[in-house]
């Protein structure tokens, strides 16, 4: 019977270490511990489902910090919950919910753990959609610059993948314009100017596109 772990995150800029900490205290070996970055709200994580549909045997282990790592979907939660309890007949153990932990008490496991774990299967998908709402309305809040950008609330800088190429010289720029108006191909500028011509695109539609 093995003992395992898993962790998630939603963002890579989010970090695991609280998480892999917990695990490996409560005695699981980093090696088995399966680790994920994507969103809650469905299973089709890589290491989900190896560690559900290719590790897990009956009678193994496996330990999360709490029940929202699994997902942030109530029905799906609960579907999984089962499906690692019951039809892989593995012990489920939340650390932080240990209410929610597999156990061979009847009353528990038929009664008082389905109420509880709706609860807090619930409590997981509606902090999801708050923080999708959140979200939604700081887009709305958003000013746009004159190209129809969106400006950040925050930094009050414009909203995008950062630039892959430099600062234009007034030079460059003479040259790029000669092209737009026609004067000259694209092929020749973007070879005198040392960039692509998809890159040369990207600065007409973002330096010259109102």
């Amino acid at each position: 019977m093995a003992i395992y772990g898993y962790a998630r995150v939603s963002r890579e800029v989010q970090d695991l270490t609280r998480q892999l900490k917990a695990l490996t205290s409560a005695g699981v070996e980093p090696q088995n511990i399966f680790k994920d970055i994507g969103s809650g709200k469905d299973f089709n994580r890589i290491e989900y489902q190896k560690l559900v549909n290719q590790t897990l045997k009956a009678g193994d282990t496996l330990y999360i910090t709490s029940i929202d790592r699994l997902g942030r979907d109530m029905k799906a939660i609960e579907q999984e919950y089962q499906i690692i309890t019951e039809l892989r007949q593995c012990k489920l153990i939340s650390i932080e919910e240990p209410f929610l932990s597999s156990t061979d008490n009847e009353v528990m496991n038929e009664l008082l753990r389905p109420i509880l774990l709706k609860f807090l299967s619930w409590v997981a998908e509606r902090e999801r959609k708050e923080m999708l709402n959140r979200q939604k309305q700081a887009y709305l809040s958003m000013s746009k610059d004159h190209r129809g950008k969106l400006i950040s609330n925050r930094t009050g800088k414009v909203i995008g993948r950062p630039k892959k190429y430099p600062d234009l010289t007034k030079a460059q720029r003479d040259k790029i314009e000669e092209w737009i108006k026609g004067e000259r191909s694209c092929l020749s500028v973007a070879k005198e100017l040392g960039i692509s011509r998809t890159t040369l695109y990207r600065i007409k539609d973002e330096e010259y596109t109102e």
